[in-house]
C-alpha cells in the first residue's frame, strides 16, 4: 500500500467465524484481510508491544494527536464504502497468514500482513493509529466473543452463597 491511509474498519462475520479488516487509502483502494482467531491474537500482541514502546495505551490515548482524532469523530464516522475504486488484492480479500514488522526512523510501525502465498499489505501506523487499530480490534473481539481468549480477561472470583 503506497498511498496514505484513509480508514480502517473491523467487522465480525459469524458465517466465517472471522474478523474482516478493511483498510482504505485516500486514492480509493480497499484491502480486505480476513483474520482468524489465532492471527488476531498475534496481531493484538504486536500492537500491544509497539504501543508499549510509546508509553502504553493510556499514554497514547491521552496524546494530543489521538485526542484530535477522537474530536474529529474517528469512531463515529461510518466506513465510506462508496469511495472504494479498486480492490488491489481482490474483492474477496485474503486470509492473513503472517505478520512482518519494522519501524520507520520517526517511530511509526510498518505492519505487513501477508497471505500464505504471495504479497501482502503494508500499513504505516503512527502511535495514534496503532491505538485506533487496537481499539477497533478490541471491539471486533468482543463482537466475536473471542475477547476472553485473546485479551486474557480474568474471570471475577466466584462468589459463594453461604
Amino acid at each position: 500500500m503506497t498511498d496514505k491511509l484513509h480508514q480502517i474498519n473491523v467487522t465480525y462475520s459469524g458465517k466465517e467465524d472471522r474478523l474482516l479488516l478493511r483498510v482504505t487509502t485516500q486514492q480509493g483502494d480497499e484491502f480486505r484481510i480476513w483474520l482468524t482467531r489465532r492471527f488476531t491474537g498475534l496481531l493484538f500482541s504486536v500492537l500491544n508491544k509497539e504501543m508499549d514502546k510509546h508509553g502504553g495505551a493510556t499514554s497514547i490515548g491521552t496524546d494530543k494527536q489521538t485526542k484530535k482524532m477522537f474530536k474529529e469523530g474517528a469512531f463515529e464516522k461510518k466506513f465510506e464504502q462508496e469511495k472504494t475504486i479498486s480492490y488491489p488484492m481482490g474483492k474477496q480479500g485474503f486470509l492473513a497468514y503472517g505478520i512482518k514488522t519494522a519501524n520507520t526512523p520517526d517511530g511509526n510501525l510498518l505492519l505487513e500482513i501477508v497471505p500464505e502465498k504471495g504479497s501482502g499489505v503494508t500499513i504505516n501506523l503512527n502511535p495514534s493509529l496503532q491505538y485506533m487499530m487496537h481499539n477497533l480490534l478490541s471491539q471486533g473481539l468482543m463482537r466475536a466473543e473471542w475477547d476472553r481468549q485473546i485479551m486474557n480477561f480474568r474471570d471475577e472470583p466466584s462468589r459463594h452463597v453461604h
